[in-house]
This record gives C-alpha cells, sequence and structure tokens, in this order.
C-alpha cells in the first residue's frame, strides 16, 4: 500500500525550491516556493492547507521563515495556518479574511476530490489539516524588499487578478515568482478582480522589470518571460473591443468571455499562444470610484 507524500519539493535554483503536494492528480497543480537566504528563508504563498507545510520546510532550511502571499485566494494561503504571521498587500486583506471561512473538514473534503485515486481512501482527517486562526499580517508595498542576508526580493504590484496581487523579483536567480498575476489562465471574472484597463497598467508596470528575470515560476504553471507581451497584446485587444469574445464558464458557473478563442473541450488558445484572460463585460474599464469597497 502506498504511504501518502504530502510534499514534494524540485531545486530550482540555488537554495530555491520548488514546493507541490505530491498525493493529488496532476490536473490540480499548486505550487509555491522557498527561497533561502543568508538569514531567513523566503516561503511565498503556501498552497491548499494540506499537510504541515511549516514542518516540511524544516526539512529543506534551517533558517527562520517569513511567508508572503502573492495574492489572497485560499489555494495560495490555506497553508499559512501553520505559522503565525505573513505578508499582504494591503488591498487584498479584506479578501484574506473572507477567504478564511473554510473549516478543517472542508478542507479535507477538497483534498480527498482531489487526490490520486490510490491515495484517496488513505487520506484521514488528522493533524495534517488544520482550521483557521487568527494571525498577524504585515502589510507590504511595491518596492518594498525582503533582506535575506545574500539576495534580496523586490516586491512588484500586479493589481488585476486581485487587487493586491503581486510580483516577487529575484535579481540573483533571474527568477520572478508570479503567483496567478499572468499566466495562461489569468482570472478577471471575479467578483474582488480589478477592471481590465486597471490590470493593462499593471502589465505595462511589471513589464519596465522584465529584462531582470528570464522565468515566471507561478502558482500553478511555469512560464518564461515573454508571456508579458503576449498578456499586453492580448489585453490591448479586449480593451480595443477586438479580441475574440470567446464565451465560456467561469469558475462559478456563471457566463464569462476569454479573450482568446479556446479548442474545443481544451484551455488551450486555438492560435498556439499561451496567455489567455477570463473577463465579464461590465468591468472592462475603469469606473471613476476608485475607492475600496470592504463587505
Amino acid at each position: 500500500m502506498p504511504s501518502i507524500t504530502f510534499f514534494k519539493s524540485e531545486e530550482i535554483a540555488p537554495k530555491s525550491w520548488k514546493i507541490c503536494n505530491g498525493f493529488v492528480a496532476e490536473t490540480n497543480t499548486f505550487y509555491c516556493y522557498l527561497v533561502e537566504g543568508q538569514d531567513y528563508a523566503l516561503l511565498i504563498d503556501t498552497m491548499m492547507g494540506w499537510g504541515n507545510l511549516n514542518d516540511f520546510c524544516k526539512t529543506l532550511t534551517d533558517k527562520p521563515v517569513k511567508i508572503v502571499n502573492t495574492h489572497a485566494h485560499w489555494d495560495h494561503i490555506g497553508g499559512n495556518f501553520n505559522f503565525d504571521s505573513c505578508y499582504l498587500h494591503p488591498r487584498d486583506i479584506a479578501l484574506f479574511n473572507d477567504s478564511v471561512n473554510y473549516t478543517k473538514q472542508q478542507i479535507f473534503d477538497v483534498a480527498k476530490q482531489m487526490a490520486k485515486d490510490e491515495f484517496k481512501n488513505l487520506l484521514e482527517l488528522d493533524d495534517n489539516y488544520t482550521d483557521s486562526k487568527p494571525m498577524k499580517i504585515f502589510p507590504v508595498y511595491g518596492g518594498d524588499e525582503f533582506d535575506l542576508g545574500d539576495k534580496k526580493i523586490e516586491v512588484i504590484e500586479v493589481g488585476g487578478h486581485t487587487a493586491g496581487s503581486i510580483v516577487l523579483i529575484d535579481r540573483k536567480t533571474r527568477i520572478a515568482y508570479s503567483g496567478d498575476a499572468c499566466n495562461s489562465n489569468t482570472l478577471l471574472e471575479l467578483p474582488t478582480s480589478l477592471p481590465v484597463a486597471v490590470y493593462m497598467k499593471s502589465l505595462l508596470h511589471l513589464k519596465e522589470f522584465q529584462p531582470e528575470f528570464d522565468m515566471m515560476y507561478g502558482g500553478h504553471e511555469i512560464l518564461d518571460a515573454t508571456i508579458i507581451d503576449e498578456a499586453i497584446e492580448t489585453v490591448a485587444k479586449v480593451i480595443a473591443g477586438t479580441d475574440d469574445h470567446y464565451e465560456a464558464k467561469g469558475m462559478f458557473g456563471t457566463p464569462v468571455f476569454y479573450a482568446a478563442a479556446r479548442v474545443k473541450n481544451g484551455s488551450e488558445r486555438v492560435d498556439g499562444k499561451r496567455f489567455n484572460m477570463s473577463y465579464v463585460s461590465e468591468n472592462i474599464f475603469e469606473k471613476n470610484d476608485t475607492r475600496q469597497i470592504i463587505r
């Protein structure tokens, strides 16, 4: 009988690891990243909260670990509650509070649903799952740096998918840790997503840093830096009204549009390019009222 591997790691650069859950099906891809410095290690996102990520990090580094979240969706903050504090852009704090309503039982149920068949009956509702708990959230802004002692990781604001989405650049390894900020299925359909026109400004801001990294290690996929150029090209068409306006069902089953047509029964673009984005027509242009509404 196989044993459950809650975590697998791969060193993607010296003292930099990609971490994923080893028991889930390949179609359910969640990544987080641990970067060790001379003084401490930085954990970038924490996935879904399956397994004790704090304990696993101790198998990779003996340095103290700080957490930074690229944004506040559950599949990026679920493992936070094995720790006591995190860093997060303030525009996502309200979303963080809305995202932590899942119980230990619910987290377990999703794990069982997404597990490989050989592991489904081995999972048990034990200490590998934890309820959310109060924790300190420290604000982090664009231009801030995590000084690990022998390397610095800079914060870039790339609001769009969420208002407080960030990308973290490690110039020493030429890696950008991008969360869900720019990928082949960038969701701007969500109620907490920014207007498409605002996202374009964020992409142009990220483009300024493009010469400083080669790869974008995201929460669900790994892409080279040229994905930014595809994103700018595609988003410009949405703003101009010349995109494919491809009808589809969104994450919650509601009607949305994708900027580029997708292959039948698949998620790839028909034209072979990689970046794509979901959106709703009423959230394309910037609204006059830019206040954050906390509900």
